[in-house]
């Protein structure tokens, strides 16, 4: 795994859920900006993934093996697409912090990841 790709997608994940907490205050729903930010989110997230793959299959020493890394690999991809439709299924101020939710959830998940492959 790209050790300083992994900070990047921490911190904009953070960083987007601290904008998703404005459209909370705001009682706001997302709009097409920040729809278009977190497709972009969740392309890196796709990245991240094919990546940490394809040095699996490699058999290299920079990703942690075994099911667990695999299966937070393949969670990050569906924790921000939920979070995202269930907040545009229901417009309201707790559907958007459940999309806040998701962010930092995926923030926590991708840490996750580091610690398991530095195991």
């Amino acid at each position: 795994m790209i050790d300083p790709f992994q900070t990047i997608l921490v911190v904009a994940a953070l960083l987007l859920a601290a904008v998703t907490g404005a459209y909370v205050a705001l009682d706001r729903s997302p709009d097409k900006v920040l729809i278009a930010v977190l497709a972009v989110l969740e392309l890196a997230l796709v990245a991240q993934a094919v990546v940490a793959i394809v040095q699996l299959a490699r058999g290299s020493d920079a990703v942690g093996g075994g099911i667990t890394f695999v299966g937070y690999l393949l969670s990050i991809l569906l924790v921000l697409p939920a979070g995202l439709l269930w907040s545009l299924g229901e417009h309201s101020r707790g559907a958007t912090a459940v999309l806040l939710v998701s962010l930092v959830t995926v923030a926590f998940l991708v840490l996750r990841l580091v610690q398991l492959s530095a195991a």
